[in-house]
């Protein structure tokens, strides 16, 4: 159950219901939690959280869809030099987006729920945002791998699309991993474990088939 505890002064009402609202659904779920849930943990009124969306699915989209386009600037900010080696790309990438979550500690469970109830009918709006969010990361991974040393020497012999396919997903895995195994899981072991492995995988002197 989430406590009713008064939420720390914010600028404004809409700053005290993003923070509540992350507490709220990272507790109770997304399906569990009411837009009544939402305003009494922030201490404002539902009318207050009208003012700024429209219902409960257009209050999370707002949110994932902010922090999706903050971390991807951020993410961003760090290749604009050029070509860089894939070894380094690996585990600084990597080491990158794991820290994400871990800023806030309710953020991976909120972003979680959100993204499971948008594959449920009736979520058109967190479906939309699941698969653009996907596409960008896949797209923008895409095109680090060709600025990379080894993709510009002809080293990498599979296509830059299917590789940033198979390293989004084993990126969710560790996000939801990270989660369930909280006081085991380092950012730091599995960056050692996972550089090699994916090196190997991205740079193969054979042909990688589709």
């Amino acid at each position: 159950m989430v406590a009713k505890k008064p939420v720390k002064k914010k600028e404004n009402a809409r700053d005290a219901m993003v923070e509540a609202g992350v507490a709220v659904i990272a507790e109770k779920g997304y399906s569990g939690s009411s837009v009544d849930d939402i305003v009494q943990q922030a201490g404002v009124s539902k009318g207050a959280f009208y003012h700024y969306f429209q219902s409960k699915e257009d209050f999370a989209v707002d949110i994932i869809k902010n922090r999706a386009e903050e971390n991807l600037a951020r993410f961003q900010a760090r290749y604009r030099e050029g070509e860089i080696s894939l070894a380094t790309w690996i585990e600084d990438s990597f080491s990158t987006i794991i820290t994400f979550p871990a800023e806030d500690a309710n953020w991976s469970l909120f972003s979680l729920e959100v993204m499971l109830a948008g594959m449920n009918p009736g979520r058109e709006k967190i479906a939309e945002l699941g698969e653009w969010i996907h596409a960008t990361w896949r797209e923008m991974l895409a095109e680090m791998i060709r600025k990379s040393q080894e993709y510009q020497a002809g080293e990498v012999t599979c296509d830059p699309e299917l590789i940033a396919v198979g390293l989004m997903a084993m990126i969710d895995g560790l996000l939801i991993h990270s989660r369930i195994e909280i006081e085991t899981f380092t950012k730091e072991n599995y960056i050692a474990r996972l550089a090699p492995m994916l090196k190997h995988w991205i740079v193969s002197e054979g042909d990688c088939e589709e």
